[in-house]
């Protein structure tokens, strides 16, 4: 376990009203929980920005076997395209490109909008591949999923650490892996245990100073660790963030170009509402932005080790990461009353027992039973009730601030 905290002053935070176009594409995603499969342009100005890009998603631009790599899966794509889905008339610049960067300026609408389109389905196939192969390459590593997790961790606080260095308004910041006890009692939660992957088995939670504090960390998270390709879709919860609220006050340009035009020039609509506290083993006023994502590591020396056998998969591995955003005031919210994390855990156990009993008489069984009178006498002074809201995991200060016997 690992616990960093700051308090500075705010420094070198991208102000809210200047967030880009792109920027808010990004921000919506991780908020919304959509699928960049279904984006129809991207976002860049130049090769910088693209650039800093491929390196994000664990790629060296002027390293010539990952230059390679990228050419292979662009011809792989078009091939694709063309042979299997029937693309007859896919245009030349998108067919033949000396140097594949070329495809994202041409989704970003640097050419004609035929060429916008079909570099952008070229880049969404490429993508697949990559991510395709990226989990071939791990199965036939010698890497355990706790080695994955190690390396992910460490390019994670390498990261976060950067962030404290610059001065962004973050309170705390702590990270763990979730117990086996926690992941059994999911998924013994879960109806769908057989199949269900548990994907917040590394977790990290972000308390910000102040609420608007919040979309500029999602921002720089995404430039720097998190490529908005590798968000999960449907894995997101915001409970917290009224985006659309906090853009207008903050007179954000680029939001109100993409509310105002008739013409779509961003990817994610700009209606965004606070979507409902979907797990049912919260309390009812629990508030959070989470989300999950695969974080890219390069393993180089691993995979030289392995020869030419498994090269021609990259040297890239991902691994799933969830992390949870909250300001200062709604953490303190979140730990009080009904919302504490202790009643979480008892709620959940209720449920795991319920399951595990079905066929049983009947019997009522409080929450002052599953924590113990004591315990209880200390939180609240009647029995919870439990309801069904959803199924998404949340991340409270036991887990953090305590070792992982606390699951």
């Amino acid at each position: 376990m690992s616990v960093v905290q700051t308090i500075g002053t705010r420094t070198s935070v991208a102000p809210i009203g200047k967030l880009s176009l792109g920027e808010l594409d990004t921000l919506r995603l991780m908020l919304r929980g959509s699928s960049v499969i279904d984006w129809f342009r991207l976002h860049f100005e130049g090769y910088e920005e693209v650039d800093a890009f491929l390196r994000v998603n664990g790629l060296e631009p002027y390293d010539k076997m990952d230059q390679d790599r990228l050419s292979d899966l662009h011809q792989r794509a078009v091939f694709y395209l063309s042979e299997y889905l029937g693309y007859r008339y896919i245009p030349e610049q998108v067919q033949f490109v000396d140097d594949a960067r070329r495809l994202f300026l041409m989704a970003s609408g640097k050419f004609q909008r035929k060429v916008r389109l079909y570099a952008c389905l070229a880049l969404k196939v490429i993508h697949i591949l990559n991510y395709q192969e990226g989990h071939e390459l791990l199965s036939r590593l010698p890497l355990s999923s706790a080695e994955v997790s190690i390396l992910v961790r460490a390019k994670v606080e390498r990261v976060m650490r950067g962030l404290l260095e610059r001065g962004f308004p973050i309170a705390s910041f702590a990270g763990n892996t979730k117990t086996h006890s926690s992941i059994l009692s999911k998924l013994l939660a879960k109806k769908d245990s057989q199949v269900a992957p548990v994907l917040d088995k590394l977790r990290f939670r972000i308390v910000t100073e102040r609420i608007e504090d919040i979309p500029p960390l999602m921002c720089a998270l995404g430039q720097e660790l998190l490529p908005f390709n590798y968000l999960m879709p449907s894995r997101s919860d915001n409970t917290l963030l009224d985006i659309d609220r906090i853009l207008t006050r903050s007179g954000n340009m680029a939001a109100i170009k993409t509310r105002s035009s008739t013409a779509a020039i961003a990817n994610e609509s700009p209606d965004l509402s606070l979507g409902e506290q979907r797990n049912e083993f919260s309390g009812p006023s629990y508030r959070v932005v989470s989300f999950v994502s695969d974080v890219p590591v390069r393993v180089d020396g691993v995979v030289a080790l392995q020869g030419k056998v498994v090269e021609k998969l990259g040297r890239v591995v991902f691994g799933p990461v969830e992390f949870q955003i909250v300001d200062k005031v709604s953490a303190v919210e979140n730990e009080s009353g009904e919302n504490r994390h202790t009643l979480y855990k008892a709620r959940q156990r209720v449920r795991v027992k319920e399951r595990l009993e079905r066929g049983k008489l009947k019997t009522t069984v409080s929450l002052a039973e599953m924590v113990g009178d004591d315990e209880w006498s200390n939180l609240v002074s009647e029995e919870t009730m439990v309801t069904h809201q959803g199924e998404s995991e949340e991340l409270g200060a036991e887990d953090i601030d305590v070792q992982s016997d606390s699951d």
